[in-house]
């Protein structure tokens, strides 16, 4: 007769893993109320809500919500097809970037594998390759945030099944340029897959950013590209993000996800979305106006920020939990970066214009008591 087990058996893998970090919400902030003269700029959430047809689109779905998703998200999946210029069996859509990291890291990341990114960077790819039992090694980005690809190519070998270049990088907000990352794909192993994640591509603008959907350049066998609705679609809570990548990418990532993951309200929002590039531009532009004033608030104000091309300023601001923490008393929740690996930078969220100026205003009164 066996000894009786003290509990649940629980896989070695995520032993001391810790659960994915969010960041301070207003709700945590709170104490679980909705305070409105809380600012939550700690997710890079788009400040405007959802775009009016996307919200009109999701209302209408919500009557007939007792009925499942379409099966594979055919609806979506062909409209993004079309939208972007490829064959729609190069397209897979999930339930957020979150999700998709989690399903390519099921399909393609065995026990003792590695993964490569740089640091600071987004901790769920991390976080999903402890999950599979695989390991993370990383590279310190340049000095303007943004991925050295160089340094992260020594750290290749037989082993990698991942790489990872966030792009604009988060939190920090820099960019490798077009030229550089081709050089670095022809250099990677065919047996690895590059992820490209453009979770802020929408924002990028600077001339030589790539664009590895619309340039055939980038259509590899093993490179993937990610892009969400959540930031600048205005659509973070309904959760639903895509992939761009080679048809036995596509495939693999849909072996292993749900076939209902996407809700019904989520892909009529996207579907909506699409079309409205008015919209899309306008909120763009806002973003850049605000994302300046706010750079230069820092800078004014003794901080060190990086040159951003996203929805969110990254700054050295010497301590990054003593930043927030004096922030959130003036009613601002931002992020400090020491779950990403720098616990020194902290990222605020470019808000409306109003938000902008309130966050600059803070600062203000906070300088001097944290700037490194």
């Amino acid at each position: 007769m066996s000894t009786a087990s003290p509990g649940p058996v629980i896989r070695a893998a995520i032993n001391g893993l810790p659960p994915y970090s969010a960041g301070r919400s207003v709700r945590d902030a709170a104490g679980g109320a909705v305070a409105s003269e809380l600012l939550g700029l700690a997710a890079n959430e788009g400040p405007y809500g959802p775009f009016p047809a996307a919200a009109a689109a999701a209302v209408e779905c919500v009557q007939s919500a007792n009925l499942y998703p379409q099966s594979g998200f055919r609806s979506l999946r062909g409209e993004l097809a079309d939208f972007l210029g490829v064959e729609v069996e190069r397209v897979a859509v999930g339930a957020g970037g979150i999700a998709l990291i989690h399903h390519l890291s099921v399909a393609l990341l065995d026990q003792g594998t590695t993964i490569v990114t740089g640091t600071p960077t987004f901790h769920a790819y991390a976080l999903d390759a402890r999950k599979q039992g695989a390991s993370a090694r990383t590279a310190p980005v340049r000095p303007d945030g943004s991925y050295d690809l160089a340094a992260m190519l020594e750290l290749v070998d037989d082993l990698t099944r991942i790489v990872y270049v966030c792009n604009p990088n988060n939190p920090t907000g820099g960019i490798v340029t077009r030229e550089e990352l081709l050089h670095f794909v022809d250099a990677v192993p065919e047996s690895t897959t590059v992820v490209v994640d453009e979770a802020y591509f929408e924002y990028a603008r600077s001339t030589g950013y790539p664009d590895t959907i619309a340039d055939r350049a980038f259509h590899r066998p093993n490179l993937v590209t990610l892009r969400t609705f959540s930031k600048a679609y205005g659509l973070a809570g309904l959760r639903v993000a895509y992939l761009v990548g080679s048809p036995a990418l596509i495939e693999a990532v849909q072996k292993v996800q749900s076939n209902y993951e996407v809700t019904s309200v989520a892909l009529a929002a996207a579907r909506a979305s699409l079309p409205e590039t008015d919209e899309l531009a306008r909120r763009v532009e806002l973003n850049r106006a605000g994302r300046t004033t706010l750079t230069e608030g820092l800078r004014r104000f003794g901080f060190t920020p990086i040159e951003s091309h996203a929805n969110f300023v990254y700054a050295n601001v010497g301590d990054g939990k003593l930043f927030a923490k004096a922030l959130e008393a003036e009613g601002i929740i931002v992020r400090p970066a020491n779950a990403m690996g720098d616990p020194a930078g902290a990222r605020i969220t470019v808000g409306t214009p109003e938000q902008v100026e309130r966050t600059v205003e803070a600062l203000s009164r906070i300088a001097g008591k944290t700037s490194p």
